[in-house]
């Protein structure tokens, strides 16, 4: 991890290491819980991290906070890019300390008072004299030792070795708590499942008849059957007629007997 401290160092200071190491190995961390390990202002870690966004050193999403109503950024260390990042300037590294190798001589310009030194392009730019003191830029050969620049290519060629190695453990973790997230998910839902089918079967039987409901039923039917029956049989009583027009019929009919004689 000192190839990442170094790049994060040279972008954001003691404080973007602090960063690197929060977020080492982890996902969607709030920023609010990132300030309360760093112990710097929310504002402060904000600058940081817009510094880490423009080398797309760091990603984030955010979510609303259903309490509060704002929006919280939950950030992401782009390990993949970084490591990209640092095999560049490692390649460049390495393809000037060969052209050194090839050119063990190589003129420089430098300054007499210390200031600069700088190659023959640079100092014709600035017209062979010092940016800094004005003073005349003075011609010196400068050599090299080739033992050295070996040395220094096969030191950066084992971090770049490092690094893959690095980066591959990093991911193969990260894939890991993937895998195991997903495992638990699956099980969640397969019990959610199991649940619902238990409760639908259960929902679906029909709950067995007591013995004593079932004869209270019948013996229910054949009270109530058996006065339907006694209902049926009464027979229907007639209205009392009255006296008077019994005695007025009686009267009429007499007179026309009377009357009529066969």
């Amino acid at each position: 991890m000192h190839l990442f401290e170094e790049l994060v160092r040279e972008k954001c200071g003691s404080n973007g290491v602090k960063l690197l190491k929060v977020l080492e190995g982890k996902e969607n961390v709030s920023e609010f819980k990132i300030s309360e390990d760093i112990e710097i202002n929310i504002n402060e870690l904000r600058i940081i991290l817009y510094k880490f966004t423009e080398d797309n050193l760091v990603y984030s999403t955010r979510k609303k906070d259903k309490d509060k109503g704002w929006y919280v950024y939950y950030w992401t260390f782009n390990f993949r890019h970084a490591r990209d990042l640092i095999i560049r300037n490692k390649q460049k590294q390495i393809e000037e300390l060969n052209y050194k190798l090839n050119n063990k001589e190589i003129p420089k310009y430098v300054c007499p008072n210390g200031c600069t030194s700088m190659s023959l392009e640079d100092a014709m730019d600035v017209e062979f004299k010092c940016p800094e003191c004005n003073s005349l830029l003075k011609l010196r050969e400068v050599k090299y030792n080739e033992e050295v620049i070996r040395k220094k290519i096969a030191e950066i060629e084992g971090d770049l070795e490092k690094l893959r190695q690095a980066v591959v453990v990093v991911e193969a973790e990260a894939k890991e708590k993937k895998a195991v997230k997903k495992a638990s998910k699956k099980k969640t839902i397969k019990k959610k499942s199991a649940k619902s089918a238990a409760a639908k079967k259960s929902s679906g039987k029909k709950k067995p008849k007591s013995k004593k409901s079932s004869s209270l039923k019948k013996s229910k039917k054949k009270v109530n059957s058996l006065k339907s029956k006694k209902i049926a049989r009464k027979p229907k009583k007639k209205k009392p007629q009255n006296k008077k027009s019994v005695a007025k019929k009686q009267g009429i009919i007499g007179k026309l007997k009377k009357r009529i004689r066969f």
